[in-house]
């Protein structure tokens, strides 16, 4: 016997059998009424058998319009791909595993304007003829999260730019934030997974860490959860100190600790030009007291000079007289040679305070430091000295005299030879700096060193730390007013029993200067 539609489709029923059972239950019925969200009761040939209000408006049709409707039509061509996914679904009922399928699907509202709903499909576990979808407007809150997504990209863009590193962690240490000036500040932008198990106790030495949260709950040093500026190092990955200025807080959340946070500026190169003006000021400083006193050592200089004079010539007219077998002869030589000493002090104080002048032409210091060394390598005190040379073919000429260049490399190797007692090694170091506008001369001993309370003093008129009758104290004076007039720089450092290292700075100029 053939069977009749209904019986040959037991899953199949009809828009007033379905719409009459949901009448049956009015409370039900109410229910779905009221709900903000869409419920819709589908065919399974994909045509709406109920929708509640909400349903239609969602969907933006009118009461009663959405019924008998296909899906298809409904949802759109901008949702095609979901209709597709629910069409694969009940391909093979049989096959079905999940009874509940969820995406989001957008509709358009006007111009300009979506409609954004989390589409959730549910077949009864039962299996009849039809399914259901819910549509929950989703809008708002897709706002709000892309709202939330864009501020926060905002703050750790924020955050990675800055150039101070910034670090948070929770209560128990555990690092929940390091921006990429912390990561280069503390040498871990190469390798990240030294951060897994980082400890913000690793940032600092012995109990540092605690006593920065003790002074972040106290009162006294910016108000509770605070610490403002403070001067404090933390320790780079390889173990060496690093000095910054730390600023912090814990982070509180209904009263409750929740995290502490770390703000670090590196004061290295801050401290640096703090001791470039130092030394500049103290440079400064000594240019004022060598130009007053070179303004002495002149006036002196020419007083002497005459009396010496005079003295030269009558002893050696008294000399010529008596005889060289007179029994006063060696005496005159002796008045002589000392007459001739002090001639020599005189002339250096002229040169201190330049009373002397002459040509300034383009120089190659390459030059003038082998020719000085060559000089002195023959003389007896450099015998037992090594000596290395790094000499830069690449330096320009400087504008300056060669005689009295020559003169401050030969004071400074000389006192190199004597602070090593004419034994060890000597290294000289010539290189281009500031894209090549700059010519230093380095030239480093391995000798006995400055005291720390002596190398302010070095280059003053007449200070030696030499016996008396050994030095006069005018040769580093002499030779810091040579630099200056060739409008360079001279610097000294030193530490006792490691060697002293004398580095010159002097302005470049053009090649096309010397061809001139």
């Amino acid at each position: 016997m053939q069977k009749s539609d209904d019986e040959r489709s037991p899953l199949r029923k009809s828009l007033p059998e379905v719409t009459g059972e949901l009448g049956s239950h009015l409370y039900l019925y109410q229910i779905l009424d009221e709900t903000p969200n869409g419920v819709m009761v589908v065919g399974l040939d994909h045509r709406v058998l109920y929708a509640n209000p909400a349903a239609n408006r969602l969907l933006g049709v009118l009461h009663r319009g959405i019924l008998d409707t296909s899906l298809e039509v409904l949802l759109g061509p901008e949702n095609q791909w979901f209709y597709y996914q629910i069409g694969q679904y009940f391909d093979n009922l049989t096959e079905i595993q999940r009874n509940r399928i969820r995406h989001e699907i957008q509709l358009e509202t006007g111009a300009d304007e979506k409609t954004i709903l989390d589409a959730v499909l549910m077949y009864p576990p039962a299996r009849p003829d039809y399914y259901l979808l819910y549509l929950i407007d989703i809008t708002e809150r897709k706002r709000l999260e892309g709202q939330l997504r864009r501020r926060n990209s905002f703050f750790n863009n924020l955050i990675n730019s800055s150039v101070d590193g910034i670090i948070a962690a929770d209560m128990s240490g555990k690092i929940i934030l390091f921006n990429d000036a912390a990561l280069s500040l503390l040498g871990y932008e190469e390798d990240l997974d030294g951060l897994e198990s980082f400890h913000v106790t690793k940032l600092y030495r012995e109990d540092m860490a605690y006593q920065i949260i003790s002074r972040m709950r106290s009162d006294e040093f910016g108000g509770r959860g605070k610490l403002l500026h403070h001067e404090i190092s933390v320790r780079h990955r390889d173990g060496h100190d690093i000095p910054v200025r730390f600023s912090g807080g814990i982070i509180y959340d209904n009263e409750k600790e929740v995290a502490t946070f770390g703000i670090f500026t590196d004061l290295r190169a801050i401290l640096k030009i703090e001791e470039d003006l130092e030394q500049t000021h103290n440079m400064l400083m000594q240019s004022e007291k060598m130009a007053g006193l070179g303004r002495l050592a002149a006036g002196v200089a020419h007083e002497i000079n005459n009396p010496m004079s005079g003295i030269m010539l009558y002893a050696n007219l008294i000399k010529e007289e008596l005889g060289d077998d007179h029994q006063v002869s060696d005496d005159l030589d002796t008045i002589i040679s000392e007459a001739e000493r002090c001639k020599v002090i005189v002339a250096d104080l002229l040169e201190f305070s330049h009373q002397t002048s002459y040509e300034m032409v383009p120089i190659n210091f390459n030059e003038v430091v082998q020719k000085t060394l060559g000089i002195l390598q023959n003389q007896p005190l450099y015998h037992n000295i090594s000596v290395t040379l790094n000499l830069s073919p690449e330096l320009l000429p400087s504008l300056g005299n060669a005689i009295r260049f020559n003169q401050v490399v030969m004071n400074l190797l000389v006192n190199a030879a004597q602070a090593m007692e004419g034994e060890g090694s000597l290294q000289i170091i010539t290189r281009p700096r500031a894209n090549s506008g700059v010519n230093e001369i380095i030239i480093k001993d391995s000798g006995v060193g400055i005291a720390e309370e002596h190398l302010e003093k070095v280059f003053d008129p007449f200070f030696t730390t030499k016996t008396t009758g050994e030095g006069t104290g005018l040769g580093l004076s002499v030779s810091y007013a040579i630099v200056k007039e060739h409008k360079g720089t001279i610097r000294v450092s030193s530490e006792q029993g490691k060697g002293t290292t004398f580095t010159l700075r002097f302005p470049a100029v053009a090649s096309s200067l010397e061809e001139n």
